[in-house]
């Protein structure tokens, strides 16, 4: 999905401690490995666990590329479904891709029909928990919003991805690739005709 300019513009949501600042900077580095220029940063509030944390990457054929934040994302990463819809919605173009971690389809059901934009829902919690990441109760997402990204966004192919996080995930590699993979294969896109039913 290669928008304004040849570039991509991606915003990443979250909180302190869920991997936001990390997935920007595995994307940009997995769109790298491609050959293709990046950018990636990310901005907090509070430096503490839950806090929100909002995190950029741009994606693009010439390096030329402007130096500030995202304020109208071509794509919207969620990786929490509880925070504020206004701020995460805020910029989203017309046409462009909304992503959330997201396990029941009620709670987004308010994204239908809203600024005509396409809502992508992943259960990353679930995948994470299935594939063994983080403790009890508490997933760790990250490496599963990433294949989500990948499927989404299509910035990178998820071997690239694959390849930047035997790189960058010294622990738990094999369940960090799985849970990559199952978060790739397991994006769904929001239906509002089900929803609404």
């Amino acid at each position: 999905m290669t928008m304004r300019n040849g570039i991509t513009e991606i915003r990443l949501h979250g909180r302190g401690g869920q991997g936001v600042v990390f997935a920007a900077t595995a994307i940009a580095e997995a769109a790298f490995l491609e050959g293709k220029h990046v950018q990636s940063f990310g901005i907090y509030g509070a430096e503490r666990r839950g806090a929100p944390v909002t995190a950029f990457v741009r994606v693009g054929s010439s390096p030329e590329m402007p130096r500030c934040q995202i304020q109208q994302p071509d794509i919207v990463v969620t990786f929490d479904v509880n925070l504020p819809w206004q701020q995460m919605l805020k910029g989203l173009k017309p046409g462009g891709r909304l992503l959330v971690n997201c396990d029941d389809i009620d709670k987004c059901r308010d994204l239908c029909g809203v600024g005509g934009f396409d809502t992508h829902l992943v259960d990353a919690s679930a995948i994470a928990a299935r594939n063994g990441l983080g403790a009890v109760g508490i997933p760790i997402i990250n490496t599963v919003m990433l294949g989500a990204v990948v499927r989404v966004s299509g910035v990178c192919a998820l071997e690239s991805l694959q390849a930047v996080l035997r790189k960058k995930v010294p622990r738990n590699l094999p369940k960090n690739l799985a849970a990559a993979a199952e978060g790739y294969e397991n994006v769904r896109e929001l239906d509002c005709y089900a929803a609404a039913l």
